[in-house]
């Protein structure tokens, strides 16, 4: 398969309850995100994952772009247990403000 550029990626994200699961346009599965619920307003992001034909794509990234908007249009906070969630917001300090102190 060759690499596609982020811009290029056409994805489909899918939101049910405390996951996020990312299709490609052909509807081949890309990646998911669990953020099971802590309490009524927390919930923890405890695991990113790519599938392997799409790492190093920006999937991830772009997975954590839509949780984040999601969550924030929910009125939601975030707890982070996923190491790639803590390095997601050290890089997108925008988000800050939606993580749990």
């Amino acid at each position: 398969m060759n690499r596609l550029t982020r811009e290029e990626l056409m994805m489909n994200f899918i939101f049910s309850e405390g996951r996020l699961d990312c299709r490609s346009e052909d509807g081949l599965p890309m990646g998911n995100i669990t953020f099971p619920a802590v309490d009524e307003r927390v919930v923890n992001i405890d695991h990113v994952f790519t599938s392997p034909v799409f790492r190093g794509q920006g999937v991830a990234e772009k997975m954590m772009d839509a949780l984040m908007a999601h969550l924030e249009k929910e009125g939601k906070l975030a707890r982070l247990t996923c190491p790639y969630s803590q390095h997601y917001i050290e890089k997108h300090p925008q988000w800050s403000h939606l993580v749990e102190r």
